[in-house]
Order: structure tokens, then C-alpha cells, then sequence
């Protein structure tokens, strides 16, 4: 009997839960975060993802969200745009630069009384050649704002990275 009305506690407490979508959206770095830097040439940015399929962004007793690395890696390819267009100094006609982005993972977890870490991984491989692989932590105390923030940390990173900024300047 002990047994059965256990049984039935789990199944009333898990019927709320579920996998549930997350669709990334930009999170808005503030003006000044990613100091200027120089642009010489126009700077293609694509995303570099082909993968589709689901994956789990977030879990927690039996709650959780899922995307897609496309989709997560669209929302950094857009933002990286808007930033690169908001904080890069045109400094002349240097030749097309190519930047291809891929998100490989976003993670985030719940750590206690509200409050999330995530994490991102991504590579980016420049027109030169050169390959850049980043792991960027992120933490918040709401959890969209978690994942759709370490997105944005991730740009951010990215952006202010000295091989990437030496690339674009050249």
C-alpha cells in the first residue's frame, strides 16, 4: 500500500513536467562592453551549424527545454552582426573577411535558490584559416535570461578577442 500511494505521488508530481522549446533570442549587451576595434574590408558572418535535431538545454527534476544548435547558433551569428556593425570602426577597403560560427554546445543548470550557470561552446573558423574554439561560462538569476545571456556573453567574448580583432583589422 505504502508502496502504491508513493507510485502515485511521483505520477501526480511529474505529470506538470516535460520537455518544453526554448527559442533563443538575443539578450541586448549594454553600449561599452565590447570596446571599439577596426574593420578594414566588408566581414561575412555565417553560420557554420547543419545540425538540426534536438538537444537539452536545461534539465531539473524533470523539467526540460530543448533546442537547436542551428537555431542557438542563428541567434549568435545575428548578434555577433549587430555587434560587430554597433562597434567596428570602418577603416577602409581590405578585402572581404569571413567569420563561420558554430555552436557545438549551450548548457544550463540550475544551482540553488534561483540562481543558473550556464555554459557555451562554440568554434569559429576565420577566412584565414584559423580555427578559435571558446567555452564561456554564464550566470543568472532567471533562467532564460541565463541562456539567451550566455549567448550574448559568448559574442562578447568572441568580439573581444585579440585574434579576432587582429583578423578583422588586417
Amino acid at each position: 500500500m505504502r508502496n502504491l500511494l508513493a507510485l502515485c505521488a511521483c505520477i501526480t508530481v511529474l505529470t506538470g513536467c516535460g520537455t518544453l522549446a526554448f527559442k533563443p533570442a538575443e539578450y541586448p549587451l549594454r553600449d561599452g562592453l565590447i570596446p571599439a576595434f577596426n574593420v578594414s574590408g566588408d566581414v561575412a558572418i555565417s553560420n557554420a551549424q547543419p545540425s538540426a535535431e534536438p538537444v537539452i538545454v536545461y534539465s531539473y527534476v524533470g523539467s526540460q527545454l530543448s533546442s537547436d544548435l542551428q537555431a542557438i547558433t542563428e541567434t549568435m551569428v545575428q548578434q555577433t552582426r549587430k555587434e560587430l556593425q554597433k562597434n567596428g570602426n570602418r577603416t577602409g577597403a581590405g578585402g572581404e573577411k569571413t567569420m563561420a560560427i558554430k555552436v557545438n554546445s549551450l548548457l544550463s543548470t540550475y544551482t540553488n535558490a534561483f540562481f543558473w550557470k550556464s555554459n557555451i561552446e562554440f568554434r569559429v573558423t576565420l577566412g584565414n584559416g584559423q580555427t578559435l574554439d571558446f567555452k564561456v561560462p554564464h550566470t543568472s538569476g532567471s533562467l532564460m535570461q541565463d541562456l539567451n545571456g550566455c549567448i550574448a556573453e559568448g559574442v562578447l567574448v568572441l568580439l573581444k578577442d585579440e585574434r579576432v580583432r587582429s583578423y578583422l583589422a588586417g
